[in-house]
């Protein structure tokens, strides 16, 4: 189990917030993708050395394992602002929930991002 810590949200404020706040958000949310979305954050936690637990334990707030629609929300939301709708968390939800149970865990986000480097 990942501990949440200052320096994980501090992380996760630093290297998402740059990458997501111009590229992938949009008022119209046919027009946004679920794709692009992951490959930013994949390249973001590249570049920046981190890891998919670094990221998974900032987001998951409650430390359950689990990332909940709020939770994704609340950390989206914290990172860049009000801008990502409930229906495009739910898109990411639904296309990461690989056992249908309406949240991510860690090998859900983890084979998200890995898949977003085969596209």
């Amino acid at each position: 189990m990942f501990m949440l810590t200052y320096a994980s949200v501090c992380a996760w404020r630093t290297f998402i917030q740059p990458m997501i706040r111009q590229s992938i958000m949009s008022d119209n949310d046919e027009a946004w993708d679920v794709s692009v979305a992951m490959n930013k954050i994949r390249t973001a936690l590249e570049e920046n050395g981190d890891s998919v637990e670094d990221l998974f334990s900032a987001i998951d707030g409650d430390g359950d394992g689990q990332i909940s629609g709020p939770e994704l929300f609340k950390g989206l939301k914290e990172a860049i602002g009000n801008r990502l709708s409930p229906s495009q968390v739910s898109m990411i939800i639904k296309s990461l929930d690989t056992n249908q149970d309406n949240r991510i865990d860690l090998e859900e986000l983890k084979s998200g991002i890995e898949s977003s480097s085969n596209e």
